[in-house]
């Protein structure tokens, strides 16, 4: 199972998510960011990394698959920006209380295990007024489709290692105490519904007033 999941899975996921359909996603979310240095959990291949706007010259990139990462180092060569990568889970940052401008995922709450904690961490090392871009697929809005999904997601988890496609994704961002300042859903162009259900959007930390 460890030789599918940092080989097999690195370079399916490479060849499969790198797609004209799937990155105009990407390309929407990404193109929002204003920040100058980014966190960007569930790092993976680095596919993100060539649609990041100019204003971008930092980001420290998290992923728990150290197969993904030797993927994504071999794409680490543009001197525009700056990039660190950490091998580790995003369960755990390895950051200091409200300290990151602002983070990105990606394709990444599905898969996570414990998915409340990671979303907990970024609230707590988002500084007050940090934005968190995401774009994720998760439960759709169709119950027929739901069913499905709810169905097909123990073989989902298997083959796909721990990825969900039943997720809320966004009663999981607000229960975290991130407030959602933009959403739009949509069904993905050419993927069966049970898989392309997205979430795309910006939450806030909001700073709490105690007048």
């Amino acid at each position: 199972m460890k030789f599918y999941s940092k080989v097999i899975i690195p370079f399916f996921y490479d060849f499969s998510m790198d797609s004209e359909h799937i990155n105009e996603g990407r390309k929407s979310i990404l193109n929002k960011v204003k920040e100058e240095k980014v966190l960007e959990i569930g790092f993976g291949t680095a596919i993100n990394l060539k649609f990041y706007p100019n204003n971008v010259n930092h980001i420290i990139g998290i992923d728990s698959n150290e197969g993904m990462l030797k993927q994504a180092e071999k794409k680490i060569s543009d001197d525009r920006i700056k990039v660190e990568i950490i091998h580790q889970s995003s369960e755990t940052l390895p950051f200091d209380d409200n300290s990151i401008d602002a983070v990105v995922s990606t394709y990444t709450l599905c898969s996570i295990k414990n998915v409340n904690l990671a979303l907990n961490e970024i609230f707590r090392v988002l500084k007050p007024n940090g934005r968190y871009y995401f774009l994720e697929h998760g439960l759709a809005d169709k119950p027929l489709t739901q069913k499905l999904q709810h169905l097909l997601n123990p073989i989902q988890k298997v083959w796909a290692v721990g990825c969900n496609l039943n997720r809320d994704i966004k009663a999981l961002i607000e229960n975290s105490g991130l407030k959602i300042i933009e959403l739009k859903n949509y069904y993905m162009k050419r993927d069966p519904e049970v898989v392309g259900f997205m979430y795309e959007g910006i939450a806030v930390k909001e700073v709490k007033s105690y007048d």
